[in-house]
């Protein structure tokens, strides 16, 4: 399974691409899943996938999340952030729960924020249509993004930040 480490920082994360466009023919539905360390944000920069364009994808997002427990047990918990996007009011922060779903069907979402010491676990399942002159039969699969404006300058930070090392860029 192809593992990337995503970010660098605080914005450190493993990703699993399991069933992303280039590494498994899965009909409409795009799949991965994501690791980040305890204290870390993920889905980092805000981004979107909402608009069917030459460049993004209109799809609709579920997050399964798994949340690692406290040194004694303790319940582990996060924050997931979903914003209105043009023409998509939405606005919704939620703390999240082991074995918690979030929907993001529309707008900007991200980040999705570990609580220190208790590592995040999601499950990211995206679908939608077919992109424009595209059959629902033989659609491209294509996950296309826009970050959110205000946040994409992030990603220029990370070239002077080394990746967290709690993670292992492995599979398992």
């Amino acid at each position: 399974m192809p593992v990337e480490l995503r970010g660098a920082g605080r914005s450190s994360r493993q990703v699993r691409n399991f069933g992303t466009p280039d590494n498994l023919d899965a009909g409409a539905i795009i799949a991965c899943e994501v690791v980040t360390p305890g204290g870390n944000w993920s889905s980092y920069p805000a981004h979107k996938h909402d608009e069917a364009t030459a460049t993004e994808s209109a799809l609709e997002e579920i997050y399964y999340f798994e949340i690692a427990a406290g040194p004694q047990g303790q319940p582990g918990l996060g924050l997931m952030r979903t914003s209105s996007s043009p023409g998509h009011p939405i606005e919704v922060t939620e703390e999240v729960h082991d074995r918690d779903v979030v929907l993001v069907p529309y707008g900007w979402h991200g980040p999705a924020v570990a609580a220190p010491g208790h590592t995040m676990y999601y499950l990211n399942v995206m679908a939608g249509p077919p992109r424009p002159g595209q059959t629902a039969d033989g659609g491209e699969r294509a996950w296309l993004i826009t970050d959110h404006p205000d946040q994409t300058w992030i990603r220029a930070t990370w070239a002077d930040q080394e990746v967290d090392p709690r993670l292992t860029g492995e599979g398992s």
